[in-house]
């Protein structure tokens, strides 16, 4: 399981209050949903997080309302999405510390890692280029162990 510097609750709690500041309403399928991306040891499409809260937490919540949430979750930088290609966005918390993907081609296996080193040359070539570096997304693809 992926370990957080906060507590659920915690978290639940700062969002709850970020989202009123925002001037938008919270909901029980938001909360469920952040639960479900915080417990995960994966990075879940819409239909597992649908399929998750129907089996583990008998929330009946459509396929739409997972696609609205987490693209207002995107919008308000506490989701990240990943493209692994196979058609289907992934998701996870944006509240762990900075990694990047490498994504399988033949198994779509995700395999998160940091480099400092890469981190480094990112800011090298930001500021070669006069450019103020916020954030930054890396996936790599390719072939994992046990498909080669």
């Amino acid at each position: 399981m992926r370990r957080y510097e906060i507590s659920f609750e915690s978290f639940l709690e700062n969002f709850k209050k970020s989202v009123v500041k925002s001037g938008y309403k919270n909901s029980i399928q938001k909360d469920y949903i952040l639960k479900i991306l915080y417990f995960s040891d994966e990075h879940l499409s819409a239909e597992q997080i649908v399929n998750i809260a129907k089996t583990l937490y008998k929330i009946d919540m459509g396929i739409a309302t997972v696609y609205r949430t987490v693209k207002f979750f995107e919008t308000m930088n506490i989701v990240n999405s990943l493209d692994i290609g196979d058609g289907a966005k992934r998701y996870e918390l944006n509240i762990s510390i900075h990694h990047d993907h490498m994504i399988c081609t033949s198994c779509s296996t995700i395999i998160e890692f940091t480099d400092d080193l890469i981190e480094e040359q990112q800011e090298k070539v930001a500021k070669a280029n006069n450019f103020l570096l916020k954030d930054h997304i890396m996936t790599i693809y390719g072939i994992c162990e046990k498909c080669q």
